[in-house]
């Protein structure tokens, strides 16, 4: 694989795949082409949608604040975004944020645009100074750009706060390029519960609990940046960061070559990602509190994180707001430590196909549109063998089933790895019959209540074709 440069993929990211939610559905994979036994289960992917719209309802449940302060484009004639900025128009009664807020709030933003820790600090105390202080320099590690926080109610219905950043390689799809969110920065948002003293310029953050806990709010990172990864770990967990860090950035490239190589367009050349062999840490970042019972099946994931809901004077006029997606967050776990490589790309071609297709609250694509895809893409690298389509169990399934072997409950069993397989195998039969799997890919995350082969649309394609193409395998 040769490098890629920024020009071989332009810059976005989003993931359906698990916004900080619980997916239900586990992703498996087999390992070996032979083998009397199922192989142990990989991935967690999915209900992906339900998980992502959940963790956006949360967020238009909880009262964040959308004020509809009008601005212009940070830079270039407005024509070059795809449209006017529909969240921020001229309302003659609207009272701005900085006026409606403490001047606090104004005054660490202003600290986080000129990259001032101690002014950033100075307005909280305790614990929750501490808490700030950790994520300040484990987001720096991580490529931290452009940064903000506005005020918002908590999950408790208290005092809360969205926190955010464009952390290294996010998504920024380029003006003109025809996206919804050309010229807008995708930024990795989440959301805490605070408590506060004060008034002004004086309020100070006196408690700060993130809703989910991340990796850099729990204690000091370690951090390794290559050309398209970053891969951290925590401080304890150098040395699998070291170990790992060149083969996620083979990942990266795979996925991104791949991709491109299929005349897909993605706002971003590279990932974040964070791993660890610690099965209790992963559980807890995938699920906080709420995770599973039972023996461990999750080898990875990809979470899609939240941008600000509505423009606010508060931060700078190219974040991107709404409902939608933003950028995305891969995690590795200690059962992928036998497929590393696989998982990493398998991932990153979710974070991918998320940043080319943000999802909102409205969209409930079938989990077999983004596990086909990454599945795919493990079957065009040559990462899966393609002599697992000739499975018994794989034919059977396809072959009784149809497209149903598809079915989003199924992806959660233990043969879930069976409907990754006729998924990715459905990809990758229309690409070798002449259609297009990157259109299908896309087109397929703006759809609900219809299957996989009733989004690509075309008799070529039809299941009964799709069955003879797995049975003449």
């Amino acid at each position: 694989m040769s490098d890629l440069t920024p020009q071989d993929a332009t810059p976005p990211v989003s993931d359906p795949d698990a916004v900080k939610g619980h997916p239900d559905a586990l992703e498996a994979h087999p390992d070996a082409v032979e083998g009397p036994s199922a192989p142990a289960p990989r991935r967690p992917r999915a209900k992906l949608i339900i998980a992502l719209s959940t963790a956006l309802v949360v967020l238009a449940s909880a009262g964040w604040t959308a004020s509809q302060w009008p601005t212009a484009v940070a830079s270039g004639p407005s024509a070059d975004f795809t449209s006017p900025d529909p969240l921020a128009p001229w309302m003659p009664d609207h009272v701005p944020d900085s006026a409606q807020y403490p001047h606090a709030w104004t005054s660490m933003n202003e600290a986080l645009r000129a990259k001032d820790r101690d002014a950033f600090l100075s307005h909280a105390t305790g614990d929750a100074k501490d808490q700030l202080a950790l994520w300040w320099d484990n987001t720096e590690k991580l490529g931290r750009g452009t940064a903000y926080i506005v005020p918002a109610i908590g999950a408790d219905g208290g005092e809360g706060a969205f926190l955010g950043a464009e952390l290294a390689f996010s998504s920024r799809p380029l003006r003109g390029s025809g996206d919804t969110d050309a010229g807008y920065r995708l930024t990795q948002g989440f959301g805490y519960d605070i408590s506060t003293t004060g008034d002004g310029d004086d309020l100070r953050i006196t408690r700060f609990e993130p809703w989910t806990p991340m990796p850099w709010d729990e204690g000091p990172l370690y951090a390794v940046t290559r050309d398209h990864v970053v891969l951290y770990g925590m401080a304890d967990e150098k040395a699998i960061v070291d170990a790992t860090v060149d083969t996620a950035e083979k990942g990266a490239v795979m996925a991104i070559e791949a991709i491109t190589d299929l005349g897909g367009s993605v706002p971003m050349v590279g990932f974040v990602s964070g791993i660890t062999d610690d099965q209790e840490r992963m559980d807890r970042w995938q699920f906080g509190d709420d995770a599973p019972e039972g023996d461990p099946l999750i080898a990875g994931y990809a979470t899609a994180t939240n941008r600000p809901p509505g423009r606010s004077d508060l931060f700078e006029p190219d974040i991107a707001v709404g409902d939608n997606t933003s950028g995305v967050l891969v995690m590795m776990g200690p059962l992928s430590a036998d497929q590393r490589l696989t998982t990493f790309t398998h991932e990153f071609a979710h974070g991918l196909h998320y940043a080319a297709a943000p999802l909102s609250s409205f969209d409930e694509p079938p989990v077999s549109v983004y596990e086909g895809f990454a599945t795919y893409i493990e079957l065009r690298t040559g990462l899966t063998p393609i002599e697992w389509l000739q499975d018994r169990r794989v034919q059977d399934l396809v072959a009784t089933r149809g497209a149903a072997a598809m079915d989003d409950d199924l992806f959660g069993t233990e043969d879930g790895w069976l409907s990754y397989l006729a998924a990715g195998s459905y990809y990758l039969f229309l690409a070798e019959n002449g259609g297009d799997p990157w259109k299908l890919a896309l087109d397929g995350a703006d759809t609900s209540g219809r299957s996989l082969i009733e989004i690509a649309g075309d008799s070529a394609f039809s299941e009964a074709r799709w069955k003879a193409w797995v049975a003449s395998r």
